[in-house]
């Protein structure tokens, strides 16, 4: 029960919830199955014996940033084109904070991260929600038609889509970006699985004043349980970010450990292409199951149907735990989302699955 002076728009409000479960095999939250490599955790060690815990962080994380800007490689981006934040969605809870009034409108497709929901919800603005084709794809002329109808202040985006891990083409992105220009819509595309697919659309900040691209190292770099993100564009739009953002927003131990992992990045993203093949095979095993229908990725998990009744119980009967999402609409009717593990895991889970559709 709410206490009575929580707004009342938010009575109702659901929040982002997640369990907690370490002893499972975990393939529910979408986590590098990877651990960093004890080098770089050992250099971790050396640093932290350095670092002055009894002053403040740098409010600016400017060491971090010029990381960073290095690691990105785009020609005539440096560190004023990039803000951080504790996991990239504190930075998209900044972008609701800075420019959106409550009368405002936010569109977003009706499945893709929940945070987008959450954040309207919480700030109070108004959302519109796109409808996905039977492929869980949006087609750009459904986006171009919306945008026209409704002229967003703001258009969200994840590329590759979580959950269902579709990613919009590269053109597609484009001439969407042209299209939200005439109307004045901010573009902000979440690429928090990009490195799984191996493209950024993060240089097109240069050529689009309207556009935000938000990464994060929770996924590829290992770090999920740091918390730290980041965001890409335009000085004028980092520059309010970076306004209205809590002064001491990441710590110093964060930021040491986000600049040690970006010079260790090749023995660190080496994992990728595993954890792509992987997705493969899991794909090529579970379309050939009955009762399954499931989707292609670009990202480190796959989307599924299942009839199966209690499918989600009698996985943790195995020791596995998957995401199973609650039916808010037709689209999350029997959906499932599974995270690309270590191979053991994964055959744990592929076994477990044939077994029980059996």
């Amino acid at each position: 029960m709410s206490s009575r002076f929580l707004r009342d728009d938010l009575a109702s409000f659901s929040p982002y919830s997640v369990t907690y479960s370490p002893d499972l095999i975990k393939l529910d939250a979408n986590e590098n199955p990877f651990e960093l490599p004890d080098e770089v955790k050992e250099k971790i060690r050396s640093e932290f014996m350095k670092l002055p815990l009894r002053i403040y962080p740098d409010p600016t994380a400017l060491k971090l940033r010029n990381s960073i800007a290095s690691f990105l490689g785009i020609d005539g981006l440096d560190e004023r084109h990039i803000a951080v934040g504790n996991g990239s969605d504190e930075i998209l809870q900044y972008i609701f904070i800075a420019f959106l009034d409550r009368d405002d409108l936010v569109m977003y497709p009706n499945l893709s991260f929940e945070m987008f929901s959450v954040f309207s919800q919480v700030t109070g603005v108004k959302d519109v929600k796109l409808d996905l084709n039977e492929l869980l794809e949006i087609d750009l002329s459904s986006i171009t038609k919306a945008i026209y109808t409704y002229r967003p202040k703001l258009l969200l985006l994840c590329r590759p889509n979580n959950p269902t891990g579709w990613s919009m083409p590269k053109e597609d992105v484009i001439m969407l970006l042209k299209q939200s220009q005439k109307f004045d819509t901010l573009v902000v595309i979440d690429e928090a699985y990009g490195e799984f697919m191996e493209e950024s659309l993060a240089y097109l900040v240069k050529d689009y004043d309207n556009l935000i691209v938000l990464k994060t190292f929770s996924k590829a770099f290992s770090l999920a349980g740091l918390r730290l993100g980041y965001a890409i564009s335009n000085e004028e739009i980092i520059k309010d970010l970076m306004s209205i953002k809590l002064p001491y927003n990441v710590n110093s131990f964060s930021q040491m450990v986000g600049r040690i992992v970006l010079e260790y990045k090749d023995v660190i993203l080496s994992k990728i292409r595993f954890i792509v093949s992987e997705r493969e095979r899991i794909y090529g095993r579970l379309v050939n199951l009955n009762k399954v229908k499931v989707f292609p990725s670009r990202a480190n998990f796959l989307f599924f149907y299942c009839e199966e009744k209690d499918l989600l119980d009698k996985l943790l009967s195995y020791g596995i735990k998957i995401r199973r999402f609650e039916p808010k609409h037709h689209l999350l009717k029997d959906a499932y989302r599974v995270t690309v593990g270590k191979k053991e895991e994964n055959d744990k889970f592929l076994n477990a699955m044939e077994e029980i559709l059996s």
